[in-house]
Parts: structure tokens; sequence; C-alpha cells
């Protein structure tokens, strides 16, 4: 199994930070992982993640399965990056027009946004998108978060992310059965 994840965001949003810690966390839960892409666009940062069970081996560029995008900006220029039947965690908060894509699941989370520390809503959005890929277990990512954040805030806001999928998909099981 291979997969290409793509983070996106505003450069003060912690983009870089939340690749660094899901590439960590892969490893120790025994992934090949590495960031395969990076770069800054009109300040939009981005960074691709390969994640294999293999070795790593770099190939020609594949369009990634899973998008994890922070803010309106990163959406306008990344949402057509993501392979057809692939994955898009968004903002909720931030995106707020109507989602281009329809051969894409959508996920659009809720964040609370505080001024002051925008990389808060990017964990808030990690933790969705760690929950909804279940690539690597969610305590192992909160361990990464614990050890290289300062204060509370950081756990916190990831833990909202995870529990808001974890509730969205308990609904969905009871709305089915």
């Amino acid at each position: 199994m291979e997969a290409l994840i793509l983070f996106a965001g505003n450069s003060n949003q912690g983009i870089l930070y939340a690749g660094q810690a899901f590439i960590e966390a892969a490893i120790e839960g025994g992934w090949h992982a590495a960031c395969v892409d990076s770069g800054r666009q009109r300040d939009v940062e981005h960074c691709v993640i390969m994640l294999s069970r293999k070795p790593l081996r770099r190939g020609p560029a594949a369009m990634p399965e899973v998008g994890m995008l922070a803010s309106l900006p990163a959406a306008d220029a990344f949402e057509r990056a993501i392979k057809p039947g692939g994955l898009l965690v968004l903002n909720a908060q931030e995106i707020r027009r109507p989602v281009l894509r329809r051969d894409v699941d959508v996920v659009m989370v809720p964040v609370a946004e505080t001024p002051e520390d925008p990389s808060l809503a990017t964990l808030t959005l990690l933790g969705a998108l760690v929950a909804l890929t279940d690539w690597t277990p969610v305590d192992e990512v909160m361990t990464v978060v614990r050890k290289s954040c300062v204060g509370d805030e950081a756990c916190k806001a990831f833990q909202r992310g995870a529990f808001f999928v974890e509730e969205m998909l308990t609904s969905a099981s009871a709305e089915a059965a």
C-alpha cells in the first residue's frame, strides 16, 4: 500500500509542522514516510507526504489521494490536485464556498479559530485526517504532538478533530441502522 497526502494552508498555519508530525508518527507506527514535495506559492504552503509499507522510491509525480486544506487560498490552489475517488479534509471556518469537486469524499471540519495561533486549526484538521484514514493511530500522532508542543491547547485541538470524526461516524452508523 502506498499513498500520497497533501497538506496545504496559509504560511502561518503550521502546515509543515502538521506534515512532520504525521511523518514522525507514521514512522513510529512501522510505515515508511517522507515529504516528497513542498513549496510556497502566494502565501500558501504545501507539502506532499508519501506513505508506504515498503521502502520509498521516487517515481513519476502522482496525484495525492488525500488533501488536508486549511485555508481558502489553499483550496483554490489545490482542490483539483486530489485524485478522483480521494478524500478532502477541509477547514469549515475558512472554506465557505461550495466544494468544486464531486468525484471525491469531502469532510468539512469545524475548527475553533484562534487569531493568536492559527496552527491550532491545522492540528484540528490533522486529528480529523488521522481519524478518517486510520493509517496511523490517533494515539501515536497525539504522542508526537504532545512532545513537540508547549501547552495543552495543541493536544486539545488535535483531539477535537479526532473526536469530530468519531462523532460523525457514530451518527452515520446510527442513521444507517
